[in-house]
This record gives C-alpha cells, sequence and structure tokens, in this order.
C-alpha cells in the first residue's frame, strides 16, 4: 500500500503477458515445424525404398557375375551394372542418411520447444499463485490494521498488545508464504 492508502501496482499483468506472447510465439513456431517435420518425413521413405531396390539389383548382378561363365561381352556388361547400382545404392543411401540427420535436428527443435512450452506453462502456473498469496497477504494485512485500530481513529486507542501479535503474525505469514515460493509450493 502506498501513503495515499491505494494498492500498490503490481507487475504482474506484464509478466503474464510476456508469457503468453512467448507462448504464442512458440506455439506457431510448433505448428510451422510439424509441418516441416511430415513434409521431410516423406521424403524418408521413398528413399529408403529406392535403397533397398538398388541393394537387391547390385546383390542380383553379384550373383549373375559369380556364376558368369559365358562372354567376355556379358561380363562387362554385368560389371557396368553392377557398378552403376553400387553407385546409385550409395547416392540413395548417402541421401536417405541426410534426411534423417534433418529429422533428428528437427525433432530436437520441436523437443526444446515442447520443454519451453512446459516451463512457460510452470511459470504461468507459479506466477499466478505468488499473485494470489500477494492478494492475500493485503487482505490479511487490511484486516490485522483493522482489528487492531487505526491509529488516527479519533476516540480509539490502539491496543498495543495487539498491534504487537499482528505485527508477528503477519511477519510470519510472509516469512511462511516467502518460504513456500522458494521451495515451489
Amino acid at each position: 500500500m502506498t501513503a495515499n492508502s491505494t494498492p500498490s501496482h503490481d507487475n504482474y499483468d506484464a509478466f503474464l503477458a510476456r508469457l503468453d506472447a512467448a507462448t504464442t510465439s512458440l506455439s506457431t513456431r510448433a505448428g510451422s515445424l510439424d509441418k516441416a517435420l511430415a513434409a521431410v518425413s516423406l521424403l524418408l521413405g521413398p528413399y529408403e525404398s529406392a535403397v533397398r531396390k538398388w541393394e537387391l539389383r547390385r546383390l542380383h548382378v553379384d550373383e549373375q557375375l559369380s556364376r558368369h561363365s559365358g562372354s567376355p561381352q556379358t561380363y562387362t556388361a554385368l560389371s557396368e551394372l553392377h557398378d552403376v547400382a553400387l553407385k546409385m545404392e550409395s547416392m540413395l543411401r548417402g541421401r536417405a542418411q541426410r534426411v534423417k540427420e534433418k529429422l533428428s535436428v528437427m525433432q530436437g527443435r520441436r523437443e526444446a520447444i515442447d520443454k519451453s512450452l512446459l516451463e512457460l506453462e510452470l511459470s504461468r502456473v507459479k506466477l499466478n499463485s505468488s499473485r494470489m498469496l500477494s492478494q492475500d497477504r493485503e487482505e490479511l494485512s487490511g484486516i490485522f490494521s483493522e482489528l487492531a485500530g487505526s491509529p488516527v481513529a479519533t476516540g480509539a486507542i490502539p491496543d498495543m498488545g495487539l498491534l504487537s501479535d499482528l505485527k508477528e503474525a503477519r511477519e510470519a505469514i510472509i516469512l511462511a508464504e516467502a518460504l513456500m515460493e522458494v521451495k515451489g509450493y
């Protein structure tokens, strides 16, 4: 309370607004990232399928080469087919690996966003709890002041023992609430 008996201004709304803005920004980013993850995931299937097909071709040509007993031209053609299959398999395996790496990076980013969103929500809950504690503290302070009697009231003589007891009770409550805030309750 200020000297003119108006409630002191708190920054809870400003902090909550910042938490909301950060949550909105991260949620938007998460939505975009989810779409990108889905698109990149679609690329992985065809690459892995192509790797398997070229691997099967290479193994089939390997088998044909190992059993070859025909002309040198046929052997040369099979060797060229084997080289092409080996190169295509290697190239597509590399592309599939790059897509997997990209997916891994994107999933890591998504996990980081989820972690931050959870931390923002926890902060919002703690801030709201702190706000309620502060409001309760102000209400109790007002009640204690009313019970003790205002020292400026005409004809009222305040009970100094009661004022002292109320002051100690107020301090105990404030310390207990501060401990609860520090402990995260």
